[in-house]
């Protein structure tokens, strides 16, 4: 047994320990429905677990994508899609949170998909002997020794949209670990080329096996928005109820983005003979519902409430300008989304956790609203405004000129495959 393989093992043997404790945690009286019980349950066993993803016999073999949740599933689609129609492979995707794997069963995903097992050797070497694995894909985040000990070396293993990890610039000690890992990846597609050069200088990964190609969540998002159908029902619901008016979607929005814009509403009243406000909350569940529904109707104000999961895209584009919700009282959610589709963008003030937001920003197409009278004052600009002015970008513009990325990763996984079966002929 190598170095490589011992480290795995030990780890290997932490993991699978602490998985058994907590198994047997969500057993006692109270544990059973909580938080632990629903993540740790089904994930070697039954119909969410690895165990259940059925081979694949009829293509050129299975390509593995790992992802975190649905974030990175959203990143990983673009890839899917190129690598099924391009290289003829059959791609499966395992999740490391349930919320993943929830996610694409009620947006009816068509792709196998399951949690991931904990990370221990004989788990992923089992779950390996089950199908005909060509390469596997790492969407970001999940380093996981077990994982890249069983499948690095015998098949491609590359990490896509990659990032400068939370952390790593000021930390010497956990550059060590994750400078181990990172080299166990055949490819490294980063989002950029200032972090290419930080898993060379700091990860110690070789330059030749690292390729700034951008960020699929762009290719995701402008895909997404070339595809959107408006359903006649949302359509007739969303234009009756707007009657010739502006329309404002505030998407994602919780009891803080809702009760700035509510206010903003009782401080000028004539808003509503311009602007029908459709309102969509980010928990889709009926507390949450009530609560904004009972926040409307105490304010007095005439909004569209529409609490309906996967309804956004559409909204977006049956919009004027967006709302983007989170960013009152925590961090923005999506920009790209309502950008896609090219509508004026307003969000909180703590929208700094987006890259792509802080950039919007800087160039005038994200304007960040500090209080009600700056909403009320960029609502009355934005009525009857052209946006863009002839020769300036529009949200739309920054979206596709950043795509791309899918089709670049495409190559390099074809070129890994290509490489590993040269190297076993």
């Amino acid at each position: 047994m190598n170095i490589r393989t011992f480290l795995a093992f030990v780890s290997s043997c932490a993991v699978e320990l602490l998985y058994q404790t907590a198994l047997i945690a969500t057993r006692l009286p109270g544990m059973s429905g909580g938080t632990l019980s629903r993540q740790i349950r089904g994930r070697s066993n039954g119909p969410d677990s690895a165990r259940s993803i059925l081979t694949s016999e009829k293509t050129a073999g299975d390509i593995l994508f790992f992802c975190s949740s649905a974030g990175e599933f959203e990143q990983a689609r673009p890839v899917m899609d190129l690598v099924t129609s391009r290289l003829g492979l059959d791609p499966m995707v395992l999740f490391l949170s349930r919320s993943g794997l929830d996610y694409i069963r009620a947006r009816g995903e068509k792709v196998r998909a399951a949690l991931a097992p904990p990370d221990a050797i004989w788990r992923w070497r089992r779950f390996d002997a089950r199908h005909r694995i060509r390469g596997a894909v790492v969407i970001r985040h999940e380093w996981w020794p077990a994982f890249l000990n069983v499948f690095s070396g015998r098949v491609p293993v590359l990490l896509i949209d990659a990032v400068i990890p939370a952390g790593s610039p000021e930390s010497t000690a956990r550059n060590v670990g994750r400078g181990y890992l990172a080299r166990n990846f055949s490819k490294v597609c980063t989002v950029d080329s200032a972090t290419s050069e930080f898993f060379t200088t700091r990860f110690g990964v070789d330059p030749t096996l690292i390729r700034a190609t951008g960020d699929t969540k762009y290719d995701r998002v402008a895909d997404r928005a070339a595809r959107t159908r408006i359903s006649d029902e949302l359509r007739a619901e969303v234009t009756g109820f707007a009657a010739g008016r502006n329309i404002l979607v505030c998407g994602s929005i919780y009891d803080a983005d809702l009760g700035l814009i509510t206010t903003a509403w009782r401080k000028d009243p004539r808003l509503n003979e311009t602007w029908a406000v459709i309102a969509a909350p980010h928990h889709v569940d009926q507390e949450t519902t009530n609560s904004l529904r009972q926040q409307i109707q105490r304010a007095g104000c005439d909004f569209l409430l529409v609490p309906r999961m996967g309804a956004l895209a559409e909204l977006y584009s049956l919009a004027d300008a967006a709302w983007i919700g989170g960013a009152c009282h925590n961090k923005v959610h999506n920009v790209l989304e309502p950008a896609s589709h090219g509508v004026k963008l307003a969000c909180g003030m703590k929208f700094k956790n987006s890259a792509e937001a802080v950039e919007m920003h800087r160039t005038g197409l994200l304007r960040a609203v500090e209080d009600p009278d700056d909403l009320i004052g960029w609502l009355r600009a934005s009525v009857g405004a052209d946006s863009p002015e002839p020769g300036h970008a529009s949200p739309a513009d920054f979206v596709r000129s950043r795509t791309g990325a899918a089709q670049e990763i495409c190559a390099v996984i074809a070129q890994s495959l290509r490489e590993t079966e040269s190297r076993d002929a």
